[in-house]
């Protein structure tokens, strides 16, 4: 959406998954990453170490998110985000088989 050279960019984000059953993979970034919920719903599937934590994101709330993370619209439902981070991020992934629910 809005890219600053190589210090950061502004983007718009839809989880794809539709529950936490979708969510397949978590992806960890050699940054922070900043989330910003501009309408509807979503839910955060976050992970700092091998138990997951589902945390629905709140209107006018910033998030930063520097752990293992994916995320999903419940049911389907509209859910839109902001989202800044530095564009030459490296990235992990990793199963969600991984992590304890």
């Amino acid at each position: 959406m809005f890219r600053d050279g190589d210090s950061w960019q502004l983007g718009v984000y839809v989880p794809e998954n539709e529950s936490i059953d979708d969510v397949k993979i978590l992806e960890k970034h050699d940054c922070p990453e900043m989330f910003y919920l501009v309408r509807g719903r979503i839910v955060l599937v976050l992970s700092s170490g091998d138990e997951l934590e589902e945390v629905e994101m709140e209107k006018g709330k910033i998030y930063i998110v520097e752990c293992w993370h994916n995320a999903y619209r419940p049911e389907g439902s509209p859910g839109v985000a902001l989202v800044v981070e530095r564009p030459s991020v490296k990235t992990e992934y990793r199963p969600i088989s991984e992590f304890k629910r």
